[in-house]
């Protein structure tokens, strides 16, 4: 998941250097048309390769009141409950927004950029996050991987 911190790092930094310019070049009295619009294209592509990031180091937001008091067995079977459900979301999502931008003919304003590659982007965000969370799935618990076993 080096990949995705990596296209993270390089976004977050372009947006900096974009902002930085966009603000001295108007300070300087010519102000560039489009940093917003380059500013938020390419937040786009962050926000959305952030929630596969997220999955890959299980930092997502749960709630465990309840699941947290079962066996590890159960917790297990929980987990892969709501890794199955990520999966499907991601990927109906994935596929809507796959179809949809096969018809798209939209363009950003300053810019003229396609709409249909920020769908495409949409379309990968969604798969990657999807991928991930299907690699998590586990048929054994950590104690039952050590040869021990547990009653559910």
């Amino acid at each position: 998941m080096n990949i995705l911190k990596m296209i993270g790092m390089i976004c977050l930094g372009l947006v900096m250097l974009i902002v930085t310019v966009g603000v001295i070049s108007r300070l300087v009295g010519h102000p560039l048309l489009g940093v917003v619009e380059l500013a938020e294209i390419i937040h786009f592509v962050v926000i959305l390769f952030a929630f596969a990031y997220t999955q890959s180091k299980k930092e997502h937001i749960s709630i465990g009141l309840l699941v947290d008091r079962f066996s590890p067995k159960v917790q297990m079977i929980f987990d892969n409950i709501a890794y199955l459900l990520t999966v499907s979301v991601c990927m109906v999502i994935s596929y809507v927004f796959f179809t949809i931008s096969m018809e798209e003919t939209k363009r950003t304003l300053l810019f003229d950029f396609p709409f249909r590659i920020l769908k495409i982007i949409v379309t990968i965000g969604f798969f990657v996050w999807g991928l991930v969370s299907l690699s998590q799935i586990r048929f054994k618990t950590p104690l039952e991987k050590k040869g021990v076993t547990t009653d559910v």
